[in-house]
């Protein structure tokens, strides 16, 4: 039989159904009940390696974690022993990662909408901040010394990222310059004081194999503009590539990645920097739930969970769907059609329709995955049920 397709790291199938780190998901899951995010060290690893192998070739590279994908204490603390610097785009995010050992030299800000208080914080803690517009890039000039560096984060106007949706596709929304206004932006920079030393995109998450060509398009706009900038440093690519979130998903990988940035860029020109979340810490963790009942409505066939957008809003959100995996039956043949919903009151909490499943009934427990990315970060405490735990295992 072929291996399931979210194996990986230490997540693997044992006696008792699935395991992480040599832990049986289920007893683990009943130590602190669920709802139950669950992180896997060495799946993080391998991710921060493969970035970095696939950076090696260049002059100098470097990975800067998108912290919004997560935020959990532990997760950082593992990142920032491997390497990885931090990506924020809030005063809070910025104390949060100050707090967890990061140094303002390895925090970058991209952030738009900035208040007075925004731009203070910034100022205060001396990070490298990437701007999408002059009015405020000029309001940040009256706070810190004149050639201090900052960044242009530019707009490419090009759609990529997972399936047709306004939620991942970053391209030609309210963030970054468009190309044309960038000569602007660079007299605004220079008459107030400041050095651009930076040119910085993010088109989306979750990079198709078929993007390739469009993220080299994008690319090559900021190799355009790359002459106008006299003191340019620093090529941000940001963030984008993802992973599988079902089987038949074919992502851009790392090496070919790699390779579009060297195609435009080569190997020996200004650094190069990303800011990775989904890539790192996606496929590390699950989401363990609980059945609580299944009934029929109208020919349709639900599972019930104890757990709901409020922990977890990512279909809500996206409209996207995880896999689900029993947990103590995890190669259990799919041969029912169910429907998964969530405890939240409200009609759009629902983690998938009309999925090919294996038999369930309550009482029985769910792995919802990858789920260590957008998850936890963006929970809430919405019907007051938005209460879970998380743990990172060796």
């Amino acid at each position: 039989m072929t291996a399931p397709w979210w194996l990986g790291g230490s997540l693997t199938i044992g006696a008792a159904g699935l395991e992480m780190a040599g832990r049986s998901v289920a007893a683990l899951a009943a130590e602190t009940d669920t709802p139950l995010y669950l992180y896997d060290s060495a799946r993080v690893r391998a991710q921060v390696a493969e970035v970095r192998a696939a950076l090696a070739p260049f002059r100098d590279a470097r990975i800067c974690y998108a912290m919004k994908a997560n935020r959990f204490g532990p997760i950082l603390d593992l990142l920032r022993r491997e390497g990885a610097d931090i990506d924020a785009c809030s005063p809070r995010e910025l104390a949060v990662a100050r707090s967890a050992g990061f140094a303002s030299a390895q925090i970058s800000v991209t952030a738009s909408s900035l208040s007075d208080s925004d731009l203070h914080a910034f100022a205060d803690a001396g990070v490298h901040v990437n701007f999408d517009h002059a009015p405020t890039l000029r309001r940040y000039a009256e706070l810190v010394p004149r050639g201090t560096r900052i960044g242009l984060r530019i707009d490419p106007g090009v759609h990529v990222g997972y399936g047709v949706n306004s939620r991942t596709d970053y391209g030609d929304s309210r963030l970054g310059l468009v190309p044309e206004d960038t000569g602007d932006a660079l007299m605004a920079a220079a008459d107030a004081g400041l050095v651009v030393d930076t040119l910085h995109m993010h088109l989306g998450w979750g990079l198709r194999a078929r993007d390739e060509a469009d993220f080299r398009r994008a690319l090559g706009v900021l190799a355009g503009l790359a002459p106008r900038v006299p003191d340019l440093r620093c090529i941000n690519v940001g963030g984008g590539l993802g992973g599988r979130l079902r089987q038949a998903d074919e992502p851009l990988s790392a090496g070919r990645w790699a390779a579009a940035i060297a195609a435009v860029f080569g190997h020996g020109g200004p650094t190069i920097a990303c800011e990775l979340g989904t890539h790192l810490v996606a496929t590390s963790g699950m989401l363990v739930a609980r059945v609580t009942a299944t009934w029929t409505k109208n020919g349709e066939h639900w599972a019930g969970l104890d757990v709901g957008q409020a922990a977890n809003v990512y279909a809500a959100h996206y409209g996207l769907e995880l896999e689900f995996v029993v947990v103590d039956r995890p190669l259990a043949a799919a041969t029912e059609r169910l429907s998964i919903g969530g405890n939240i009151n409200e009609s759009g909490d629902v983690f998938a329709r009309h999925r090919m499943l294996p038999p369930l009934a309550g009482g029985d427990r769910i792995a919802i995955l990858p789920a260590g990315a957008y998850g936890s970060s963006m929970a809430s405490d919405h019907c007051l049920r938005g209460g879970f735990a998380e743990r990172l295992l060796p």
